[in-house]
């Protein structure tokens, strides 16, 4: 089989996959990233409810305890107490993506990275078998690769990354261990989300630890300090 059908196998099928719609975490997010360019960042108890098809996040407890962050690809928003609209923001994705450059965020910036990454972080691989996405297994650059295979993916432009051009790689029983590309935040900055803690949660395997590191020489991370850390503590599918 090919690396994305071990990857798709492995993680709980394709068939599996697409009888899902919603998704819900527990979860948490943290990291001198978020903290330095957005000074209300606390995102210790996040409830997040998600569409396995559709790019579209509800974030509860985003910032303050009582306020949600609503992502879409072209649009974010911040609602209070009684779904109460409080701010809000609209315009095409290569605004937001060039708005993440910037040192200083306000808190829909925030909100657009952080659904942007974690939709992308739960649809993985699955939505690698679409027939818009390019992939390509790859020869693994890493120079310390522990048996890791890599994937090329170019994604569509339908689909909102931090990056459109991304390597992937897989370790022996096909799980998901890193995802490189160019940040987001610095044209000039290479990084590595790092995968671990994979459980199983209605079927469908989930890294429940990420973390977002700078490359440093021969593709090496550089361990500390991590740019964002996020941690999963309970997932369901249905």
């Amino acid at each position: 089989m090919s690396l994305l059908d071990d990857a798709l196998q492995a993680s709980g099928g394709l068939d599996r996959w697409r009888r899902m719609r919603r998704f819900t975490l527990h979860m948490s997010i943290s990291g001198p990233l978020c903290s330095a360019r957005c000074a209300t960042a606390r995102l210790k108890e996040l409830a997040v409810n998600g569409n396995t098809q559709v790019q579209a996040l509800e974030i509860t407890g985003f910032a303050q305890a009582h306020l949600r962050a609503l992502y879409r690809p072209g649009w974010v928003a911040l609602e209070g107490q009684d779904a109460r609209c409080l701010i809000e923001r609209r315009g095409v994705p290569a605004e937001f993506h060039q708005a993440l450059q910037s040192t200083s965020w306000d808190e829909l910036h925030l909100a657009h990275y952080c659904g942007c990454l974690v939709w992308n972080h739960i649809v993985t691989p699955f939505i690698l078998a679409d027939p818009d996405f390019q992939t390509m297994e790859v020869r693994s650059s890493l120079a310390r690769g522990d048996g890791l295979r890599a994937l090329r993916i170019v994604t569509p432009a339908r689909v909102v990354t931090h990056a459109s051009t991304q390597t992937l790689y897989f370790d022996r029983e096909g799980f998901l261990r890193r995802r490189d590309y160019r940040a987001p935040h610095d044209d000039h900055t290479q990084v590595a989300q790092v995968y671990s803690g994979h459980q199983r949660f209605s079927g469908i395997l989930v890294p429940t630890l990420c973390r977002l590191l700078s490359i440093g020489a021969k593709g090496v991370p550089i361990a500390k300090p991590s740019l964002v850390d996020f941690e999963i503590f309970d997932a369901r599918f249905e």
